[in-house]
Order: C-alpha cells, then sequence, then structure tokens
C-alpha cells in the first residue's frame, strides 16, 4: 500500500505566491493542498476544519499575524488533548531568516522556517522532513537563529531533567545538538526506531511540539550552552 499523502494548508495574504505553492505541491506524488487562507483567522478555521499535516505560515498578514496563529494552532490541538503526532507541523514563511518574530515562532512550537526565496526543491525538503518529525535540512541556520535571540529562563537544568530517564536526557541533548534521528541511532547504538520513541516520550513529558522546540528549549533553560 502507498503511503498517505501528506496534507498541506498554506497561509499567505500574496495571492501568487500562494497559488505557486499551491501549484508546486499538487505537482507531487505524496502531497496534497487541502486550503488556503489570506490571514490567521481564516488559518485557524481552515485547520479546524481540514485538519492539515503542514500549515505553510505566512508570519506577515493582516487581521492576525502568523505567529499570533501558530500559538492559537498549537493552544488548540493542547486543548483538544491532541498528541504530537496528530497535531499539525507549522512551517513559517519569512522574508528575513534572522528575525525575531521567525524565533518567536519556533519557540511557540513550529517546526521549521523557509525564507520566501527558497528553492522549490528546499521547500518540498522541508515540508517531507518536518512531517516526518526531523529537523530542517539547514540546521545550521536554525541553531544560529536560536544562537542570536534565545535567552536564558535561569531555571535548574537538573529539576527539568528529573522528568527524563537516563536514555531519554542523553536523547535530548543529542536533539539539542542538531542531530537527526539517524545520527542519534549512530551516536547512541540504537535503531531510528528506538529513538523515534524516545523523541515522542521526551516532547511529551517537556510538553514541547517539535524538536526544534526541544532545541529552544534546552538554550533556554541552560541545557547546552548557545
Amino acid at each position: 500500500m502507498s503511503e498517505p499523502m501528506i496534507r498541506v494548508a498554506i497561509v499567505d495574504d500574496q495571492p501568487l505566491f500562494s497559488a505557486g505553492l499551491e501549484m508546486l505541491i499538487e505537482a507531487q506524488a505524496d502531497m496534497v493542498c487541502v486550503g488556503t487562507a489570506t490571514d490567521g483567522n481564516q488559518a485557524i478555521a481552515l485547520s479546524r476544519r481540514v485538519k492539515p499535516d503542514i500549515v505553510l505560515m505566512d508570519l506577515r498578514m493582516p487581521v492576525m499575524n502568523g505567529l499570533d496563529a501558530t500559538r492559537a494552532l498549537l493552544r488548540d490541538a493542547s486543548d483538544q488533548d491532541a498528541d504530537v503526532e496528530s497535531a499539525p507541523r507549522v512551517i513559517v514563511l519569512t522574508t528575513i531568516s534572522r528575525d525575531e518574530v521567525v524565533y518567536r515562532a519556533l519557540q511557540a512550537g513550529a517546526s521549521a522556517f523557509l525564507t520566501k526565496d527558497a528553492t522549490p526543491n528546499r521547500v518540498l525538503t522541508t515540508i517531507r522532513e518536518a512531517h516526518a518529525g526531523q529537523l530542517v535540512p539547514d540546521a545550521s541556520a536554525t541553531l544560529g537563529l536560536i544562537h542570536d535571540f534565545t535567552g536564558s529562563t535561569g531555571a535548574d537544568p537538573e529539576e527539568l531533567l528529573r522528568r527524563l530517564t537516563p536514555r531519554e536526557r542523553e536523547v535530548c541533548l543529542l536533539i539539542a545538538s542538531g542531530l537527526s534521528n539517524a545520527e542519534i541511532a549512530d551516536a547512541t547504538y540504537l535503531s531510528e526506531a528506538t529513538v523515534k520513541t524516545h523523541v515522542r516520550a521526551i516532547l511529551h513529558k517537556l510538553d514541547l511540539r517539535s524538536r526544534v522546540q526541544v532545541v529552544v528549549f534546552a538554550y533556554e533553560n541552560n541545557l547546552v550552552s548557545a
């Protein structure tokens, strides 16, 4: 049996840009565009109606911006007691990569970001990686953004790590270093399936929505040093 299609919603107030993304997605054998919206309020209504796997979310829009919409979408999932796997993965769209608003979106639980001049291949790869629960293809750019804007909360790292088993602590710190599941499996001599199980447990125990949010959490709470 073939794999289920990746269901993508597009949220952008520029019709030409949105139409181009829709055409790109519809041309893929493993993706389908399940709807479009032009502001954050429409994005929330659309997500509730069609339950996409991925939401491509422009950050700067009228009525409700993409940051507030991202927070609302992920809060919706938490309020409905949805698990991490069933919640939509948000990929934010921006014109400037080193932007505090992008950082705030990642902090809120967005899975990745794309600049609007990204190549079609980068867009498609990011969608597939985010859907698979992996760190974005250009991990160095994401880590650089987090280094630029993160600030310590002053929390006690040991207190936070007590929620995790020793193996989950190890995997958590490797995620925070930007490693993929395959790289973590190599480093820990575990199978990728076991690593995925640990990642799901870490997200659940720390009440996080994405592995990028794990990275932000780790830097903010002194689990790793910027």
